[in-house]
């Protein structure tokens, strides 16, 4: 019988007033910020940060020690784009009917998944606010830590408004459930921006320009006023937070930087101009770079040409030919971002699988998991006081640092493949929730899975 290995749980919580140590030994590690892996050093946790990094720590009594057996001790991995609550194989449409137990059900799913691949950080950039997170938060769930933006801010026939086009403002499921706010004026963005706040936001996001997979709005369409974008900024500053936007139109970028928004959201077909303009001030860059993949074009929800979401995610790929080249010589602070909702008929493993692969091959190991580890530990600070996760850095080996850890066989540097990346999309092998070349996972002190010895 086929075995399914299972996320084990390891406890490591103080006993007795003592603190727990977890010493590991004989292993290589990749630090998040060093092109390169440091030998001949072990890495010492104690609770839930890293203590010390030094040749031959010796072990003491009551210490739990792993041995790494050569293999690659790295940080914990972070997607900087989910959507928790839109985990689900169908359309927007279908949300309509469906209920908060089954997308609370989904989500559960979501994050033990997310989890397993690695991702002991995830950015969650709406539909979702802090009940899940409290939940895992509290040990009675496996699952990364989770920054989220709650409420979708979106206007009415924008990009966020899901409803069905005989539904009013305030007439949908998504909207009922508080997954998504459509709103006009600036005095209701302050109102559903400090609503979010109120139930636990970390952040906010707006939307600015029109999407792919809504279907009230053009691509093209330019969204929100400068006063209306401004009053969540305004809001946001008011936190210590900031605003994220999703954007693609170019003047949308533009006055999305110049008004003081922190992170750009998608923004592939961002002009030479905008991408100077974002190193300058400072922002962050989030593209989701599958939608560029030539593999994207095989993906079964883009198989009708005369499907209006098929029809705008050609348009966008048309003007997107110039990001790689963009990237490569203004290097921004890039974060990693998956961004898969509603899959059609793929599985959520599959597609992330190869999204860790595509970043790389368009941009090289290093900078790949660079997205992937220490520069999504670096927007996750900008959350300032409301950042959730004040104890140490994340995404990165250091002493002081969160101790979100994995062990993989292989070097991530020059076999992509170590952590779990994929060249096949629609056409790889259906998978287990087992990522086999990740052999340990520890989030925040805790062990979650150990197959070192398997």
């Amino acid at each position: 019988m086929k075995k399914t290995i299972q996320l084990l749980i390891v406890l490591t919580l103080t006993v007795g007033g003592l603190q727990a140590q977890t010493l590991f030994k004989n292993v290589n590690i990749f630090d998040g910020t060093t092109n390169g892996l440091i030998e001949g050093k072990d890495v010492l946790v104690v609770d839930n940060l890293i203590n010390q990094i030094e040749p031959n720590i010796k072990s003491k009594k009551g210490w739990t020690v792993v041995d790494g057996q050569g293999m690659t001790l790295m940080p914990g991995l972070i997607d900087s784009h989910t959507h928790l609550n839109m985990y689900k194989m169908s359309s927007l449409h279908a949300l309509e009917g469906t209920t908060w137990e089954e997308i609370g059900a989904r989500a559960a799913a979501f994050a033990q998944e997310m989890l397993a691949m690695g991702f002991t950080t995830i950015r969650d950039m709406g539909g979702a606010h802090v009940g899940l997170k409290n939940v895992i938060d509290e040990g009675l769930l496996p699952g990364p830590r989770i920054y989220t933006a709650g409420g979708l801010i979106g206007q009415t026939s924008g990009h966020g408004d899901f409803g069905m086009l005989t539904q009013r403002k305030g007439e949908s499921n998504m909207e009922r459930l508080e997954m998504t706010r459509i709103v006009d004026g600036r005095k209701e963005v302050l109102q559903a921006v400090r609503r979010n706040y109120a139930l636990g936001s970390h952040y906010t996001k707006v939307m600015v320009s029109g999407g792919v997979t809504s279907l009230k709005d053009p691509i093209y369409a330019s969204q929100f006023s400068d006063d209306e974008l401004s009053a969540a900024v305004e809001t946001a500053e008011d936190w210590g937070s900031y605003v994220a936007v999703h954007v693609f139109q170019n003047p949308d970028l533009k006055r999305s930087l110049e008004l003081g928004v922190k992170v750009i959201d998608h923004g592939l077909n961002i002009s030479e101009e905008n991408m100077q303009l974002l190193v300058e001030k400072g922002a962050y860059f989030s593209p989701n770079l599958t939608a560029l993949a030539p593999e994207a074009l095989l993906h079964p929800a883009h198989q009708d040409p005369n499907f209006p979401s098929t029809k705008k995610f050609l348009t966008l790929r048309n003007e997107s030919t110039n990001l790689t080249n963009y990237v490569k010589k203004y290097k921004p602070t890039m974060v990693f971002n998956s961004d898969y909702v509603l899959l059609t008929g793929i599985p959520y493993r599959q597609s992330m699988d190869f999204t860790k692969f595509h970043v790389a091959r368009e941009f090289g190991n290093f900078w790949a998991l660079q997205t992937m580890t220490v520069n999504g530990g670096i927007l996750a600070k900008l959350t300032g006081p409301e950042n959730p996760y004040q104890e140490g850095d994340l995404g990165v080996i250091k002493e002081g640092a969160y101790a979100d850890i994995l062990i993989v066989d292989g070097n991530p540097l020059e076999d992509i493949t170590a952590i779990g990346a994929s060249e096949k999309w629609f056409d790889a092998a259906p998978r287990g929730q087992d990522v086999a070349p990740i052999k340990l996972i520890m989030k925040d002190g805790k062990v979650y899975k150990n197959t070192l010895d398997k």
